[in-house]
């Protein structure tokens, strides 16, 4: 070993024993002397080869050293310093020097190909000199996105095209290290293009100019690894124009102009089993297919959950996938489970969360409480306690610091960072501010989600009280019950278990009119179902006739379970006919009707609305009187008479298309549905062409206000419409209109219905036999366990009709 090389050791050595010796850490000796930690543990391994006289006097201090104890180490660093300068004295100017810093790369990179050939492409323009190429990329994501392993392979892969070398610096931008003073990285970036110590300018500007004075005309590639911010980077980026930074951060560093930023995304689920497979083996991959799509689920597919939960497999070969699956399933066990050696899940969000403010923190640990996917800073502000805008203020701090994901103008969680945000919240808010404290920011989320979904469903109520609304129309309530209905039906679900029933009533009732347009969208099986029982629970029988005609409805029209449909609302009637509730007998009349319509009982249907139409006019309710009369025109209708339907049914639509209470939305849904039945009277009196133009008509307002089911439904009646015209091509376009609409809903019934028109035009082209037969198939497929007896005579027909292809 060189003489030279034995003094470094010596002073290193030397300093790391007297540092032990007084029990001092790097950091204490460091904060003790003025130094940085990194340069204490760089002369500690012999990197500084001409320490700093002031520096080594400092240390001595710090050392407590004195007499002979002193000189040596006094001594020491000196005689290293002068050799050091003995040796660089014949040269001028630094030595020409290619460094290879770049780490190894994994050789299981995957689901990046398609960045990868970005950043090539990217790196080509470079090296040619186009002139209005980005020469800094910011790879940035959440923790354990795998930025550096990206950044690491792209820079094996690029490294042919920069001949000056590939310099690599981990910026330690998150605790506990970092994060590296910029000053401190410019030193090592100048060694490592072979500036000697000696000449390493002190001033950081001094060191930034001889950078970018290297770096001018050299073609070199610049790996910034985990960066903190802007400030951090921007003195270390090269000045060439054949020079090209890779900067990995978990914010988007929106501050450095010119950039290109790159956000990692989630693995697909095809990559994240690649991945497992790369590290476990294919062949035990491929013996669990089910098991490992469900540890790419449990994983969230985030790279480093997979590689952890890999290497948990391959470190014991007697586990099974399913086994590992097992373990994950416990959310309780989930972040302990998903540890490897020093790699965990745990201590990668644990390394931001520090990093927060005490709000921002707060605020993260609250919101895990939302049971959504989503959710916006209006209901983060009532968990958490605080006003809109300081919620949104720090939902973006989260974003930025990669705990928080985006969905639009929305925020989620990542499954593993909420099981995390739950863990602080029960480890810091419960042992700190009482489990009490929990419960009461749950209590007010929970509070505010069914006061705004009351206040929401009152906009679309006939002639409602909308004072003091935080919607201005129902346009704006109806855009906020979607976006928020994870939320909202969460908190209905709550608050029943919870025995809140007055609250349920409420809500529930308040929904009624907004279901009208959303009939399949939202699940009201359910959310009426909760009412009856708050109801009953409260000895509310009024509310409770009121919610059993709803559930009714629900459960005809929105699931097609007639049978199930009329038990409920004859209980609704005998209720009603109990307690003296005309209105509520009225709508169980008109509701038995339609599904006395639906299955083939259109006499009695009629009667069910004379008797409807006369209880709703003797208490002067028009809405209801029109609502049995429309359903009294589809019972002539389906009894074929026509003409007087249609009589019928122009009253109703001149009914609907003047100031009858309805809110916006509300009143152009009924108008809709009264053109659609004014439709079907033109189409059974042979009038198609007058038919079909209803039925776009109809399809036009529903597809306004958003009522995706009947928009299908039109679309439907308008393709057969067409059929019956002999427009084929036509019709065939719409029904597949109406059956991706359908599907979308999952409306098996009508999708089958709508199948089976479909295989009949099919029908009528000679080179599509085989096309109407896996139409007729798939019909049959979609008629699945449903049980009715228009259901059994469509199962019938199609079984017949293929039999006979």
């Amino acid at each position: 070993m060189p003489t030279s090389q034995v003094q470094r050791d010596q002073f290193g050595g030397l300093l790391r024993t007297l540092r032990l010796e007084r029990g001092l850490t790097q950091e204490e000796l460091a904060e003790a002397a003025g130094s940085s930690v990194r340069g204490i543990r760089e002369m500690e391994r012999g990197r500084v080869r001409s320490p700093q006289r002031r520096t080594v006097v400092l240390l001595a201090d710090a050392l407590r050293l004195a007499g002979p104890d002193r000189d040596r180490f006094v001594a020491l660093a000196r005689a290293q310093r002068q050799r050091h300068d003995h040796a660089a004295a014949p040269h001028d100017g630094p030595a020409v020097v290619v460094p290879g810093e770049l780490p190894a790369a994994l050789p299981d990179l995957a689901g990046r190909a398609e960045i990868l050939a970005r950043l090539s492409a990217l790196a080509a323009d470079v090296t040619a000199g186009r002139p209005d190429t980005a020469s800094v990329v910011v790879l940035h994501g959440p923790p354990g996105i795998g930025k550096t392993s990206l950044a690491v392979a792209a820079g094996h892969r690029l490294s042919p095209a920069f001949a000056g070398g590939q310099l690599f610096v981990d910026l330690q931008g998150v605790p506990p290290g970092g994060p590296v003073d910029p000053a401190e990285a410019l030193a090592g970036l100048l060694r490592s293009l072979g500036v000697p110590d000696n000449r390493v300018p002190v001033s950081p500007a001094e060191r930034g100019g001889l950078f970018r004075t290297l770096t001018r005309d050299r073609p070199l590639l610049v790996v910034l690894d985990n960066a903190a911010n802007e400030a951090q980077v921007r003195p270390l980026l090269p000045a060439g124009r054949g020079c090209l930074a890779l900067i990995t951060c978990r914010r988007p560093l929106t501050g450095l102009a010119g950039a290109v930023r790159q956000p990692l995304d989630l693995l697909a689920p095809a990559a994240g089993r690649l991945l497992l497979a790369a590290i476990v083996g294919a062949d035990r991959i491929a013996a669990e297919p089910a098991a490992a799509d469900q540890l790419v689920a449990l994983c969230g597919r985030l790279p480093l959950a997979l590689r952890i939960a890999g290497n948990r497999l391959a470190s014991r070969p007697q586990w099974s996938v399913g086994w590992l699956v097992d373990l994950l399933r416990d959310q309780r066990r989930r972040l302990t489970v998903l540890t490897a050696g020093d790699l965990g899940i745990r201590s990668a969000f644990e390394i931001s969360y520090r990093q927060l403010d005490p709000t921002t923190a707060r605020v993260f640990r609250r919101a895990s409480l939302i049971p959504g996917t989503d959710f916006g800073p209006a209901l983060v502000a009532a968990v958490a306690g605080t006003d809109e805008e300081t919620a949104t203020t720090a939902l973006e701090e989260l974003v930025e610091a990669g705990v928080l994901l985006t969905v639009g103008d929305r925020y989620q969680f990542h499954d593993l960072v909420r099981l995390y945000a739950q863990e602080r919240l029960d480890a810091e808010e419960q042992a700190e501010e009482q489990p009490a404290c929990r419960t009461r920011a749950h209590d007010q989320m929970v509070d505010w989600l069914l006061r705004r979904t009351r206040q929401a469903g009152a906009m679309f109520e006939p002639v409602a009280c909308r004072a003091d609304s935080p919607f201005d129309d129902d346009r704006a309530a109806a855009y906020w019950l979607d976006r928020e209905s994870g939320n909202w039906l969460a908190a209905l679900r709550d608050a029943a278990r919870s025995g809140r029933h007055a609250d349920v009533v409420a809500v529930a009732r308040a929904l009624h009119w907004y279901s009208d347009a959303t009939s399949h969208r939202h699940p009201w099986e359910e959310i009426f179902s909760l009412g009856v029982a708050a109801a009953r629970a409260a000895g509310s029988p009024r509310d409770e006739a009121v919610l059993l005609n709803f559930l009714g409805w629900a459960r005809y029209f929105c699931q097609d379970r007639n049978t199930d449909g009329l038990a409920t609302l004859a209980q609704a009637l005998e209720l009603a006919r109990r307690i003296g509730d005309r209105r509520e007998e009225a709508w169980a009349l008109t509701y038995t009707a339609a599904i006395h319509i639906r299955i083939g009982r259109a006499g009695s249907a009629i009667d069910h609305c004379r008797r409807a139409v006369a209880l709703f006019r003797e208490i002067g309710y028009a809405l209801g009187e029109h609502s049995a009369a429309s359903a009294q025109g589809t019972a002539l209708a389906a009894l074929g008479r026509f003409a007087e339907a249609a009589e019928w049914h122009r009253e109703v639509l001149a009914f609907y298309g003047q100031g009858n209470g309805l809110s916006r939305t509300g009143a152009a849904v009924a108008r809709a549905g009264a053109m659609m039945s004014l439709a079907a009277d033109l189409a059974g009196m042979g009038r198609w062409r007058d038919a079909a133009d209803e039925y776009a008509r109809a399809r036009r307002v529903f597809h306004r206000c958003g009522a995706t089911f009947s928009e299908a439904n039109a679309v439907h009646r308008y393709g057969l419409a067409l059929q019956a015209l002999s427009e084929a091509d036509a019709a065939d376009e719409a029904l597949r209109a109406a059956l991706d609409l359908y599907g979308a809903l999952s409306c098996p019934w009508w999708e089958a219905q709508t199948l089976h028109a479909l295989a009949a035009l099919a029908d009528a082209a000679p080179d599509r036999a085989a096309d109407a037969r896996l139409l007729r198939q798939r019909a049959l497929d979609r008629c699945g366990e449903l049980d009715a007896p228009e259901v059994r005579t469509l199962r019938d027909t199609l079984r017949r009709e293929l039999a006979g292809s």
